[in-house]
């Protein structure tokens, strides 16, 4: 089987076989596209001999591994489905999403003993100190010409598996290399996760699309930047909010690499003031990228001169960007959208995937030079240091904490991440332990979804008609209520 992006790489494999691929820095490896071509058939072996049936749905907790890209080519010569997942996901979450999408195999890394157990027909050890689980599941496909599943949020803040192909991934690729200019010849900073929608199509599309080499790192710190920018010339750095605030803060007394020529940011709305300071201390501008796991990138803003407000900049090619309803809500076309989401209710159909496109649960407008602005979002999702996190979760898992009687969870700003979860918490009786708290959510939570802020209350606060107070609850992290930290992510 294969397709794009096989035919891309074995392009590449005849032109560059020996030209770095990946700089895998945690790892202290260097891959060149002749070695992604081995563990690509290595990978592949070790599928036949798990007997992981043609076709199945992998899910993948490889993290910002570089063995990650051959297990990519695997699963598209074998004509499967990858799921690929935070690698921080917990083990009890990693299971749930198996048993929900018919997962037939699993990917991790070696040190996740906790992976095993019940289910596990065998075990095949990967290269890049990976394993491979194969379940005691046949496959449940057809996944409708999927070759990924993007699992996302959405709109209705249930998390949704989208269905994407790879020609949609191609695509979003293409667009991305073009509007952003990136060249053969370019390195990109790997430190947004190659999991989610951003890293596919900023890192792994463009990687496959035309060779550009990717300097990997499964942690971003900013003392690090300089040493990595020296060994391996890195040119473009694609971030979130998070991470520039953290450059800022360590690095506007030395500067930016002088090999550092681009840097773009998306996952979260990036703050005016932090952009203005960026370009001030350290002389460059920051591109605002929007896009989204269902339509791949959206807008990109090229210009060098900042905009007040702040733009996310004109649409991609061969997408189309209109505005619908009263509230101005942004519908996208374009042949990077994905087919739908695996599980679409009726209700989901006519509110999201419609009209041959999507409708962004994004408010916006348009101004007179094709500009897009952003004005608000019609649903109740946050940003944590870029990552999109429905605080329903989170409060599920606590009113099912056998300690606790009641609780609230909300979304509220945070200098250092953008926003944060907080939990109000009613105890059923006695003193709860922060850390009691914490040690349940990690159980079912990944770290970035377990509230930052703890408050324990003897009842949550009502409005008038009985519902519950939002801002009386704002008011109370205001005056510093009781206010515990059961979690540091």
């Amino acid at each position: 089987m294969g397709g794009h992006f096989i035919a891309g790489f074995e392009r590449l494999l005849t032109d560059r076989a020996d030209h770095p691929a990946v700089f895998a820095l945690s790892e202290r490896r260097v891959l060149s596209f002749a070695d992604l071509a081995c563990e690509y058939e290595a990978i592949t072996s070790r599928f036949e001999s798990a007997r992981v049936p043609d076709g199945s749905c992998v899910l993948a907790l490889a993290g910002n591994r570089s063995s990650w890209f051959g297990l990519f080519l695997a699963c598209l010569a074998r004509g499967d489905v990858l799921m690929s997942l935070d690698a921080q996901t917990s083990s009890a979450e990693a299971w749930k999403l198996a048993s929900r999408y018919g997962v037939s195999a699993m990917v991790a890394p070696s040190s996740r003993e906790d992976l095993g157990g019940a289910g596990v027909r065998a075990v095949e050890e990967l290269p890049g100190d990976l394993r491979l689980l194969s379940l005691d599941r046949a496959p449940t496909g057809p996944f409708e010409g999927a070759s990924l599943l993007k699992l996302t949020s959405g709109s209705m803040g249930t998390p949704k598996a989208v269905l994407v192909s790879e020609e949609n991934l191609w695509n979003d690729g293409l667009h991305i290399v073009e509007a952003m200019g990136i060249r053969e010849e370019d390195v990109n900073y790997g430190v947004i996760p190659l999991s989610h929608s951003y890293g596919l199509g900023n890192l792994v599309a463009p990687l496959f699309i035309q060779g550009t080499a990717v300097a990997l790192r499964d942690l971003f710190l900013p003392g690090q930047l300089f040493e990595d920018a020296r060994e391996t010339k890195i040119s473009i750095l694609p971030g979130v909010p998070f991470l520039f605030d953290q450059i800022l803060a360590h690095l506007r007394e030395h500067g930016l690499p002088p090999s550092l020529r681009l840097l773009v940011t998306a996952g979260a709305r990036i703050e005016e003031n932090l952009v203005a300071q960026f370009k001030e201390k350290l002389g460059a501008k920051i591109h605002s990228f929007y896009g989204s796991s269902e339509t791949g990138g959206i807008t990109y803003d090229a210009e060098d001169q900042l905009s007040d407000p702040l733009t996310v900049g004109r649409v991609l090619p061969e997408t189309e960007v209109t505005l619908r309803g009263n509230g101005l809500r942004i519908h996208v076309r374009g042949n990077a959208v994905a087919r739908g989401y695996l599980e679409a209710s009726e209700e989901d159909e006519a509110c999201e995937f419609l009209d041959g496109g999507f409708l962004t649960g994004d408010l916006g407008r348009i101004d007179g030079r094709g500009r897009l602005f952003l004005t608000g979002r019609v649903s109740s999702f946050v940003n944590v240091a870029g990552r999109k996190v429905d605080p329903g979760e989170a409060e599920s898992v606590l009113l099912a904490m056998p300690e606790i009687a009641d609780a609230k969870v909300l979304g509220l700003p945070c200098e250092r991440r953008g926003q944060k979860l907080v939990a109000f918490v009613v105890p059923l009786s006695g003193e709860l332990s922060p850390a009691r708290v914490r040690t349940y959510c990690a159980e079912k939570l990944s770290p970035h979804k377990i509230p930052r802020d703890l408050i324990l209350l003897d009842s949550l606060p009502l409005t008038a008609r009985g519902k519950i107070d939002r801002r009386a609850l704002e008011e109370l992290t205001r005056s510093g209520s009781d206010v515990r930290e059961p979690s540091e992510t």
